[in-house]
């Protein structure tokens, strides 16, 4: 998922031994969500239904069937902001060079083409079977890219497993850009954390003291290409214009959940404000704050 994953925990004294298996098990498991998630892995998961878009549906494992579920859902109630089927686009664009997306030259030129790329993009064209657990992508051509989620969903999941083993301290991050906390260390009030900072800033890192919360970052100044006449591409397209967002933006969501404040923190940056298309009403246990970045 092209981050680095780190467990900070506090546990009883006598239970060292315990506490290695379980951050043994974590990280087995958080390889094998790479294995599922990755783009840049030909046999994972996700690059087996792009292989296979427009034709037959694809079986896929329960936890990749639930990911999905819930991006689907999120798709609808963003009204379209959070689309993990713009990997169409990402590729029109030339992001993404080193992904092990199935070879398409039909995708070459198609970045002014807005129409033939609208086509390809949209959650309504990912096709679900509950009973089968299947998934398939309805066009040829079309891709899934779940580099606004995986990380988000990888640490919701995997905290679970950390606190169905009775751990009750503990931070899991996922970089400088998406952390859970739950408990805290003895004798403190939280977890103090590293995230990310926009640019500009006095660090590279803002510190944070983190309690029973998710946190995500969420920001369109990392990764950037040359486009026509020398401007800048940023790496977070909006799916409904299917043009990079071109202000520099950041956006911080904080909630219970590490995969909901992902998708949100995604559909906000791209939607350029707390009101629009799309406004999260009744959940008072989430929190975002939105930064316009000078260029």
């Amino acid at each position: 998922m092209g981050t680095v994953f780190r467990l900070h925990a506090f546990y009883p004294a006598g239970r060292r031994e315990w506490m290695h298996g379980l951050a043994d098990r974590l990280f087995d498991e958080l390889l094998e969500d790479d294995r599922a998630f990755s783009i840049y892995r030909p046999e994972s998961e996700v690059n087996r239904i792009n292989r296979a878009a427009g034709g037959e549906p694809v079986a896929v494992e329960a936890d990749v069937f639930e990911l999905l579920e819930f991006c689907r859902r999120w798709w609808q109630a963003t009204g379209g902001l959070f689309d993990i089927t713009v990997g169409a686009a990402m590729r029109a664009y030339g992001f993404h060079v080193e992904a092990a997306w199935p070879a398409d030259s039909s995708l070459e030129g198609l970045r002014n083409d807005r129409r033939a790329l609208s086509g390809l993009t949209g959650c309504d064209k990912l096709e679900l079977d509950e009973r089968n657990k299947t998934a398939r992508l309805a066009r040829p051509g079309m891709l899934l890219d779940l580099g606004g989620i995986a990380k988000g969903w990888a640490v919701r999941k995997r905290a679970g497993l950390l606190v169905e083993a009775g751990l009750e301290h503990f931070a899991l991050s996922a970089g400088t850009s998406t952390v859970l906390a739950r408990g805290a260390p003895e004798g403190s009030h939280g977890w103090p954390m590293e995230l990310e900072a926009p640019p500009g800033a006095d660090s590279e890192t803002t510190e944070m003291v983190l309690t029973d919360c998710a946190v995500s970052v969420s920001g369109n100044y990392r990764n950037t290409l040359q486009g026509n006449g020398g401007a800048t591409l940023r790496h977070i397209i909006d799916p409904l214009t299917l043009e990079p967002v071109a202000e520099i933006r950041q956006v911080v969501a904080v909630g219970q959940d590490a995969a909901e404040c992902e998708v949100l923190s995604t559909a906000y940056l791209i939607q350029g404000g707390l009101t629009g298309r799309f406004a999260l009403e009744n959940r008072p246990d989430i929190s975002v704050e939105f930064y316009l970045l000078k260029q």
